[in-house]
């Protein structure tokens, strides 16, 4: 693995006296291995980086303000990293326009027995390469068949040179995606990779909240996506200091750097799928799908499928599809907060979009340990994450959240009703439709008390739909950084939810 530095050359003849230098300098400058000095700089950083990002079970900060605090504490060492590497690393760069590597990808793909009939490799704007149809494409088509010879996977990763270290490794043996990424950043930076046609058709950077940056963050403040996104730079901080110390004694030392790390992770995130492994038909592998992993989401139904004979994926049209209009695969079921952390987009007129309310019994409540028994009946937690979605008139709320509500709003008398009863306590988790009188009278505090919740989260936000909206129609998409972009139509999204949610509740203890 790996391209090594090369010894300074001369200067170009006859440019003696200037500074233009032969391409053997050049790339000696660009692959030149770090300085003992450095490295031992370098070495005091990461173990500080490690000591900070790996407090996340007890000492781990609660609040999104404890968690900034800290962010920015790991954000200016990672910086203090990135300036060391950046002076001595061996890596090879992804750069220049992606659409001048999409015929020898073809090839590539053909050459594997790829089949691709009716869309081809495009760049859209804002989005970077997608997929534009080409001929019109009725739903059910099958439009893509890629090979399982061409996937790279945790299967792969595991007969590559990392084989011993993912044998022993605890942490890679519980996070394959993070043995995806590691066996990516080791096949960029081969010489002659199989996967090299692929790779070099990947983007050069993304836009997860791995390359926020504090003023990006500050974007969030409000927005319950503030807290995940924090605690995921946290998590793959920890994990590339982990790494480089773990590699110190390996060649990987002079190709494992923060920026390389956060990209392949990146790359993970944001294009993996779940296959069906070769051993074990049984059980599913972390894969990426060179070519299926081109298409953007749109709203519609899960339209990729695996061949067992034939040992390929399938993608078929999951609506029809005219020519000249943007070939997209759904997804499946995301929020736009999850998009945004995982997969660095929000999509705008998501219909599966919902908020995250974080919600919990107290620990001063006089009738705790009642309603937690309750709870358990209901296989629901004490503590936990519970769901608003985007239309409550049309979808009522989540069962989950509504048993969770009404339990949350028991009086003594009414557990009493309820305790030892399964079925009823069953019932809790479905409408009023039997009109029970009990469940009313307990329902007129469920909305009151989800009202006033969502009329808090309204005001933990630094400015209001009013504001965003004004700010994203006079800018515009263009005239806004991408990452602020999609920051404020993601904290504008959830605005609107908790607007319908006010609304929806009123009405409930109207009627």
């Amino acid at each position: 693995m790996g391209r090594k530095g090369h010894k300074k050359g001369k200067k170009v003849a006859g440019h003696e006296d200037s500074d233009v230098f032969s391409n053997e300098e050049l790339m000696s400058a660009l692959f030149q291995p770090m300085a003992p000095n450095k490295r031992n700089e370098l070495n005091g950083i990461v173990e500080k980086l490690l000591n900070l990002s790996s407090n996340y079970t007890q000492d781990d900060p609660s609040t999104p303000a404890k968690l900034f605090t800290e962010f920015e504490e790991i954000y200016a060492l990672v910086q203090k990293i990135r300036s060391i590497e950046t002076q001595g690393n061996m890596n090879r760069r992804l750069g220049g326009p992606r659409k001048l590597h999409v015929k020898p990808f073809l090839e590539w793909l053909n050459k594997y027995g790829a089949k691709i009939e009716g869309v081809e490799i495009e760049e859209f704007e804002h989005q970077g390469l997608g997929l534009k149809v080409t001929k019109e494409l009725k739903k059910g088509e099958l439009v893509i068949s890629i090979p399982r010879k061409v996937f790279m996977s945790t299967e792969t990763a595991k007969v590559s040179s990392l084989s011993a270290l993912i044998e022993k490794d605890p942490m890679l043996q519980k996070m394959p995606n993070v043995s995806l990424a590691l066996h990516l950043l080791v096949e960029k930076n081969s010489p002659a990779s199989f996967w090299e046609p692929y790779i070099n058709i990947l983007p050069s950077s993304y836009t997860t909240v791995l390359y926020f940056t504090p003023d990006d963050f500050k974007e969030l403040r409000g927005s319950p996506a503030l807290e995940d996104a924090l605690k995921q730079f946290k998590y793959v901080s920890r994990q590339y200091a982990y790494f480089y110390r773990k590699f110190q004694s390996m060649i990987l030392r002079d190709y494992f750097t923060f920026d390389e790390y956060r990209w392949a992770v990146s790359t993970i995130m944001t294009r993996q799928n779940q296959v069906p492994s070769s051993n074990d038909m049984s059980q599913m592998a972390n894969t990426l799908i060179p070519f299926w992993d081109m298409a953007n989401h749109d709203n519609g139904e899960i339209s990729t499928d695996f061949d067992d004979e034939k040992d390929c994926t399938l993608c078929m049209a999951h609506k029809d599809f005219e020519i000249g209009q943007q070939f997209t695969i759904f997804y499946g079921v995301r929020a736009n907060i999850d998009l945004l952390v995982h997969n660095g987009f929000v999509f705008e007129s998501n219909e599966d979009d919902c908020l995250t309310l974080k919600l919990g019994i107290s620990k001063n409540d006089a009738l705790i340990h009642e309603k937690v028994n309750i709870l358990e009946e209901l296989s629901i937690a004490r503590n936990g994450l519970f769901f608003i979605g985007c239309n409550l008139d049309e979808k009522p709320l989540d069962p989950a959240l509504l048993a969770f509500l009404r339990v949350l709003c028991f009086t003594k008398k009414e557990i009493d009703d309820f305790q030892g009863n399964h079925e009823k306590i069953c019932s809790l988790s479905e409408p009023n439709t039997a009109d029970d009188q009990v469940i009313k009278d307990v329902d007129k505090r469920v909305y009151q008390y989800l009202q006033t919740r969502c009329q808090l989260l309204l005001k933990s936000y630094p400015t209001t739909l009013e504001e965003d909206s004004a700010e994203l129609h006079e800018a515009g998409k263009d005239d806004l950084s991408q990452k602020k972009y999609l920051c404020l139509v993601l904290r504008s999204k959830e605005k609107k939810m908790l607007h319908g949610a006010v609304t929806y509740c009123e009405k409930q203890t109207s009627s």
